[in-house]
């Protein structure tokens, strides 16, 4: 099993969209290394970007707006899904972060970073998942659905929600992922930590537990290794 702590990266990662869709470019820039990498599409950018918020604005600039639909943490990567006017508008945007302070940034249109995401994790689970979750903040009950069968179905029709808040990757098994999140239903926001069991690219079954470590704990008894 794998065990991670997203939290404060989750929070890091909304403080820095946070600042930026209220114009405080100097805030957002507090969240960045100094000298944090930047690529957009696979193409490296000049590794000023720090710099350049906090430039010659004095803190303030007029920015374009960024929707973020969904943040996932997974160990120290934060995966922002995000929406935007222009070229790309949907995008998956993966934060890195060491020490407090966001060190790497990749950004893709978000089927392509989806890929990516597949690629590097070999295998199709939390690609899935993201798009199911996705697809439950957006409103869309059909693509929410299409992830689960048998008695994961019946577990995620019962989910009368809105969002899906700070999804955190607690860890991983052959066929199962580990997750908590937010769960914002009537007013109120409550903690939930998941086991999802997949039967190939199919969420078959979903059991709840009070905490984090009762999830683990349970994932690992299941996982044949």
């Amino acid at each position: 099993m794998r065990a991670t702590a997203a939290q404060e990266p989750i929070a890091l990662i909304r403080r820095l969209y946070d600042a930026w869709n209220s114009g405080d470019v100097a805030t957002a820039a507090e969240v960045l290394a100094p000298d944090v990498r930047w690529d957009t599409f696979g193409a490296a950018k000049a590794n000023s970007m720090q710099q350049t918020l906090a430039g010659g604005s004095g803190g303030t600039w007029h920015l374009t707006a960024v929707s973020i639909d969904l943040l996932v943490g997974i160990e120290d990567h934060v995966l922002a899904f995000s929406r935007r006017s222009g070229a790309a508008p949907e995008r998956i945007e993966i934060w890195t972060l060491h020490g407090g302070r966001a060190t790497h940034y990749r950004g893709y249109p978000l089927d392509e970073g989806l890929a990516v995401l597949s690629e590097t994790t070999r295998s199709r689970k939390l690609e899935l998942l993201c798009r199911a979750m996705l697809a439950f903040n957006r409103g869309d009950k059909a693509g929410w659905m299409r992830i689960f069968t048998g008695d994961g179905r019946a577990f995620a029709q019962r989910l009368e929600g809105t969002r899906l808040d700070d999804v955190e990757v607690l860890g991983e098994t052959f066929e199962a992922l580990v997750l908590s999140a937010a769960y914002h239903i009537g007013g109120r926001v409550t903690p939930v930590n998941l086991v999802l069991t997949y039967a190939g690219e199919r969420v078959r079954r979903v059991e709840p537990y009070p905490t984090p470590a009762d999830a683990l704990d349970a994932a690992a008894r299941w996982s044949p290794g």
